[in-house]
């Protein structure tokens, strides 16, 4: 009995001091170990990232500015992750960051015994890049079009012309593009022009270097001349119209075929046989068809007419239909620089069916043994207008039922040069 007594006693002995290490490490594992290291990395003239080791039985992380001349801290934000980005710091102004690592344990935040290392950084305002592939693109009436890479740390560039009066380049345009249309120039004079770019940050501001000229002579590019779609129509009856130019009224036999700008019931603009413009009452009118052409604008006229528009794409391609002249144009650059690549005879929609617009290719799909590429879509209908092979022997004309219908060769170019989402102008 004796011997059982003593043999419970030391048994109880052991598990007590079994148990006191491990009661006394459950309290100090309720406070995180210190954060050992802490480096920073700019991130832009206004950012920086933190990157810090992970703590010991750490739940998250407090990261403090520190003032460096009176040592206060100031709270900039809480995280779980072991990085985090300060944003909207001042420009020129150091900085001293320290992170504390934490631990919750049911109510209570237990903070690590120390700060990591301060870690200090100086805020620079960086000089914008320097501006490569200055160029011309295109020309437009009497303006030409330039064009450059985007340049970093870039707010916006400014453009400069070049004085023969004073020799000096003068200021003449700011962008936020990377690329500028110079108008009202005179055809046949040649000009210089350079551009550089601009950055600024809590008020101060750096300009970058100067690009290397670009000479280029304007032209008469008569864009006026690109319009959309004009209806055919007929007289109904002897009426009088308005010629546009003089004011006067002139008759108009009941017969007469004219070509008017728009399809309305009320007052529509005309062209006469003779080119002569009147404004007569739409409802006194007739319409067919649509007033087609199997001339094309020139390559300078089609550039200068999309740039001056200034389209966008979110691909490097952008395609015009053009229901007038019956034709599909593949443009390649971007807002502002397009250059055309490839002009297409092709079928638009009949009596107006081909819808007028700016729409962007949707998907793609296999009709008539070719690839079918809608550019507008109905969920609703699942339906829409799309670019397909043509199904006639017309070539190019008015006669769809609203589709664009090209060439094959013509069709497998468009499929394999613009991605979805390409804008689509039909006009």
């Amino acid at each position: 009995m004796r011997r059982l007594s003593k043999f419970v006693f030391l048994y109880l002995m052991l598990l007590v001091f079994w148990l006191v290490p491990a009661q006394s490490g459950m309290a100090a594992s309720k406070y995180p170990g210190n954060v050992k290291s802490l480096t920073l990395k700019k991130q832009s003239d206004t950012s920086v990232k933190l990157t810090w080791t992970k703590a010991s039985s750490a739940a998250g992380y407090r990261i403090y500015i520190i003032n460096p001349e009176t040592g206060t801290k100031k709270s900039v934000g809480t995280t779980k992750g072991t990085s985090c980005i300060i944003n909207k710091m001042s420009v020129g102004r150091e900085y001293v960051f320290q992170v504390y690592a934490y631990r919750r344990s049911g109510k209570k935040t237990y903070w690590s015994k120390k700060g990591s290392p301060m870690a200090r950084i100086k805020t620079t305002l960086s000089k914008p890049g320097t501006i490569k592939n200055f160029r011309l693109i295109c020309h437009g009436n009497k303006s030409v079009f330039l064009a450059w890479n985007e340049a970093k740390n870039t707010d916006y560039y400014i453009v400069y012309q070049y004085n023969w009066d004073t020799r000096t380049y003068e200021k003449i345009g700011t962008t936020k593009e990377t690329n500028y249309q110079v108008k009202k120039l005179k055809e046949g004079e040649k000009y210089y022009f350079k551009v550089q770019g601009y950055h600024t940050a809590s008020g101060q501001e750096k300009f970058g270097k100067l690009s290397d000229k670009v000479g280029a002579k304007a032209k008469t590019v008569d864009v006026s001349a690109v319009h959309g779609r004009y209806w055919s129509a007929t007289v109904k009856k002897n009426i009088k119209a308005t010629n546009t130019e003089t004011g006067k009224k002139v008759t108009l036999k009941k017969g007469t075929k004219l070509t008017t700008t728009k399809k309305s019931d009320d007052s529509v603009t005309a062209i006469l046989k003779n080119g002569k413009k009147v404004e007569v009452k739409g409802a006194n009118l007739s319409y067919g068809n649509l007033s087609v052409t199997n001339k094309n604008y020139t390559k300078v006229q089609q550039e200068a007419f999309v740039n001056g528009k200034g389209y966008s794409s979110s691909t490097d391609y952008l395609i015009w239909v053009n229901q007038y002249t019956c034709t599909t144009c593949i443009f390649k650059g971007s807002k502002g620089a397009w250059k055309l690549v490839r002009s297409m005879i092709c079928v638009v929609g009949k009596d107006g069916h081909s819808p007028v617009g700016v729409f962007k290719l949707h998907h793609q799909v296999i009709g008539y043994g070719r690839p079918k590429i809608y550019y507008t879509w109905s969920d609703r209908y699942n339906e829409g207008n799309s670019f397909h092979s043509r199904v006639d022997s017309t070539t190019r004309g008015a006669a769809s039922g609203g589709c664009v219908r090209l060439g094959d060769s013509d069709l497998y170019y468009l499929a394999e040069h613009c991605p979805m989402g390409t804008t689509v102008v039909s006009y």
